[in-house]
């Protein structure tokens, strides 16, 4: 597909705002499912709290486990299929939980949602194959945003919606959300990639290089390292000065300047990988995030922290969309990427589960301030195993034409 098609464009816009609206589907209860469990039974304080809990993380853990059987799927039929049939999983659980009846039927319904999901990565494996080689950073970039504006934007929905029309409401409007995405995906999405056969797929299928592993690892750790201070970001912004706000809308504030940093710069990060090499912008962007990374655990004031929380989100944010980019040249089998891609939105939900545990444990053992300290090693590991891949690749590159040459 050429750059100058609009084909893979209009893939981009409907996998992107389908994506966009997965993810609010996934976040839209956050602001009540608290107070949505108290209308479902009689359930004591600690007991909302564990099931909140449970039922919030359920989706995530299935997700991590399904994806790169998904990955699998969109080789051997093709991503567009993958993406209605998610879309479809995705608005029969949302409908459904609308109409739940109890803390243990919402629970299995966010199972199934992991289960039946997988929209944002057959979004991401699309694009891999249909954007041209010169875009595929920015392709990237654009899907990287909407899934942040779409983090951003589902619970603040869900507070109003659930204030404005009810609770119950806000999940059946979100299901409605998700059948216009159903509609959008199978009359617009065009797939020029031709998925092989079973047999023929399986006979291509190349075993994954010490490069994609590293870019794997590496998607993992950006993510621990935005997501670490999340559960200890109250205990962290009530000890440093943050008048005349509250400590609670300081910390709101805190989490959502890192979140709006990753929006902006995974459009610009994206656009630069294309020009510059996505292993290169993504190493440079770890490292400038480990950087800015340091100096929170020594700010006294939340509007300093906030400043650095922006900046640091500013160099993290496009290193995920880099990574998905540079692991379409890392794995030279074309006909096996979805797997490869869907191993990756494992590593990604992996690292959405490592970071915020790492965080507590490691305030909990030391003390916040060397949340910081643990990320930011977290950080700089991973961009010097780039580095050392980089600079191995390009020895085995050199001594190969080398021998060619004698």
């Amino acid at each position: 597909m050429t750059e100058s098609s609009t084909a893979w464009k209009v893939n981009l816009w409907v996998s992107g705002s389908g994506s966009f609206i997965n993810i609010v589907a996934m976040t839209i209860m956050l602001p009540f499912l608290p107070r949505y469990l108290e209308t479902l039974g009689s359930y004591s304080e600690g007991e909302t709290y564990i099931w909140s809990s449970l039922i919030y993380s359920a989706t995530f853990i299935t997700a991590a486990l399904f994806a790169p059987l998904w990955g699998r799927l969109s080789d051997r039929y093709g991503c567009r299929i993958n993406l209605i049939r998610a879309s479809i999983g995705m608005f029969i659980c949302m409908t459904l939980m609308g109409l739940a009846t109890s803390a243990e039927q919402m629970l299995v319904l966010r199972l199934l949602v992991g289960v039946a999901g997988g929209y944002t990565s057959g979004a991401t494996i699309l694009m891999i194959r249909e954007a041209p080689e010169a875009r595929v950073g920015y392709a990237q970039g654009v899907l990287s945003a909407c899934i942040l504006a779409g983090s951003l934007m589902g619970p603040v929905l869900g507070g109003f919606l659930s204030a404005w029309v009810g609770m119950r409401e806000a999940l059946l409007i979100t299901g409605g959300m998700i059948l216009l995405n159903v509609l959008a995906t199978g009359l617009l999405i065009r797939e020029s990639h031709v998925p092989g056969s079973v047999t023929s797929t399986a006979k291509r299928r190349v075993p994954l290089s010490a490069g994609v592993w590293v870019l794997l690892m590496a998607t993992s750790g950006v993510v621990v390292a935005n997501l670490s201070i999340k559960p200890i970001i109250y205990n962290i912004v009530s000890g440093v000065n943050h008048a005349p706000l509250q400590a609670t809308a300081a910390a709101g504030i805190v989490l959502s300047a890192t979140a709006l940093g990753c929006l902006l710069s995974s459009l610009w990060l994206g656009s630069l990988a294309d020009r510059y090499g996505a292993p290169r912008v993504a190493m440079y962007g770890l490292v400038l995030g480990a950087l800015l990374i340091i100096p929170q655990a020594l700010a006294t004031d939340v509007y300093v922290l906030t400043l650095l929380r922006f900046a640091m989100g500013l160099a993290l944010g496009g290193v995920l969309p880099c990574l998905k980019a540079a692991l379409k040249h890392a794995y030279s089998d074309v006909a096996s990427l979805g797997r490869v891609m869907g191993l990756s939105t494992s590593f990604q939900y992996l690292g959405q589960v490592v970071g915020p545990l790492t965080g507590g444990i490691v305030a909990a053992t030391w003390g916040s301030a060397h949340v910081f300290h643990v990320t930011a090693i977290v950080a700089l590991a991973c961009a010097l195993l780039i580095a050392v891949e980089r600079s191995y690749s390009r020895k085995s590159l050199v001594s190969e034409k080398t021998d060619s040459c004698l």
